[in-house]
């Protein structure tokens, strides 16, 4: 009995899974990708926390509408915010690269350091996103200070990521069917291990101080 449970929890999760990245392309196809890749993985990300909370009682294309829509302009702001960082970046470490200084050395190691942070960032800038209402500056705020105090969670999304690509490798229909999916809740699984310790240590300190 304990293994046929087991079973069907995994088969649920699998088909929850490949509906969420069914509709994870979807509406990025419906944004022309270049502007429905980022709401489509807020939208994601948000019924992934759902389900981490055990909140597994809604319809998953109405919440997903409802999630895409509402975060539609704010999630394109974020995600073309770092992609504009990140191509800067790479634009500066290319003109570096060309010098012939001294300089040259610590440059890069410099910028390939920003490169690091801003990426690292970026990874956790959505799931807080989701699990915050808060300012822009504040969503940088608090994802800099996850990437900071979890460095440990941090090697786990990489490791994790990573290992899903090694399978996607041999069995290349895994990336098709879970790419979107499974890369965002492998993320926000972590993240949100990491979030809750920062809400409990804020909300330990805001009692202390009352």
């Amino acid at each position: 009995m304990y293994y046929e449970g087991l079973l069907y929890k995994t088969m649920v999760w699998i088909s929850r899974l490949a509906y969420l990245n069914i509709l994870w392309l979807l509406f990025s196809m419906i944004g022309l990708l270049f502007l429905g890749v980022f709401p489509s993985v807020v939208a994601a990300l948000s019924i992934e926390r759902k389900w981490i909370r055990g909140n597994q009682d809604f319809p998953l294309f109405k919440q997903f509408w409802s999630e895409f829509k509402d975060h539609f302009i704010q999630a394109n702001v974020i995600g073309y915010f770092f992609t504009f960082l990140l191509m800067l970046l790479y634009v500066n470490i290319t003109l570096v690269q060309s010098l012939d200084h001294w300089l040259r050395l610590l440059l890069l190691f410099l910028l390939f350091g920003l490169a690091f942070l801003v990426s690292i960032i970026f990874v956790y800038i959505f799931p807080t996103f989701v699990h915050f209402r808060a300012t822009f500056f504040d969503y940088l705020t608090y994802a800099f200070v996850v990437a900071l105090v979890s460095p440990l969670n941090t090697l786990l999304i990489l490791i994790n990521i990573g290992a899903f690509f090694f399978i996607g490798y041999y069995f290349p229909g895994v990336v098709f069917v879970f790419a979107g999916s499974g890369l965002t809740f492998i993320t926000m699984w972590f993240s949100y291990q990491s979030l809750k310790k920062i809400e409990n240590k804020i909300s330990f300190y805001m009692e202390g101080e009352s």
